[in-house]
């Protein structure tokens, strides 16, 4: 019972570390595997995104109606996943990025909660507060994967075909605009991009300035309180 108690500890505590480890294999990994895979670039984007909620899903498996909810939202995008490499419709990929994005918010909301108002700020929370900002970037870039598929040549400047090459443009785009690097390779061109364009700056900007700085200050003020 003991070891159970000190496994499941040990686990909670590294919990923001496994979903950043997904997150960042699905963002490095899944270009390379397209490189030699192009023809089959959708289905990798959709696959790796399977993998990358059933972690998330692992990862806070101690909140126990998340982790059944996750599970349900985890068989969902691995059946869209199937689907599509039968068949490629549309329709099922506007569908799999509805789910990635209940996915992907509701892991937001949680991560929030949990760093904002959970117990005293450790490496795991701030591990954490940088799986926020990639889950920023990458609802983002699937918001912005919606407004080009509702309409079409809303960003100019990037071949945006419906597969998964798309996305990784958006993606590009999404980290771009966060960090308000602003190369101006790839634009929006009507109201809806632009919107989503200026909110993602902001939100990058504040998020920065607001939330990191307070995590690091207050680390570093109970570390020089536990020393005296």
């Amino acid at each position: 019972m003991a070891s159970t108690s000190v496994k499941n500890s040990s686990f909670k505590q590294a919990n923001f570390i496994y979903l950043l480890a997904a997150l960042l294999a699905f963002l490095i990994l899944s270009p390379i595997a397209q490189i030699f895979f192009p023809e089959r670039a959708s289905i990798i984007v959709n696959f790796a995104f399977t993998f990358t909620i059933v972690i998330g899903v692992w990862s806070l498996i101690d909140d126990r109606r998340w982790f059944l909810f996750g599970l349900c939202l985890a068989a969902a995008s691995f059946s869209l996943s199937l689907l599509n490499f039968f068949i490629s419709s549309q329709v099922i990929y506007i569908a799999s990025i509805f789910v990635l994005l209940f996915f992907l918010i509701n892991s937001l909301v949680l991560a929030i909660k949990h760093i904002m108002f959970g117990p005293k700020i450790d490496v795991n929370k701030i591990v954490g507060s940088v799986t926020i900002y990639l889950l920023i970037g990458i609802i983002w870039a699937l918001l912005y994967a919606l407004v080009e598929e509702f309409f079409t040549g809303s960003f100019s400047g990037a071949d945006l075909a419906n597969d998964g090459n798309q996305f990784w443009d958006l993606i590009y785009f999404s980290f771009v605009t966060l960090a308000t690097l602003g190369y101006g390779d790839i634009l929006p061109v009507n109201t809806y991009a632009r919107t989503l364009a200026y909110m993602e700056a902001i939100a990058g900007q504040f998020y920065i300035a607001i939330l990191v700085a307070s995590l690091v200050g207050a680390h570093l003020s109970e570390r020089l309180s536990g020393k005296k």
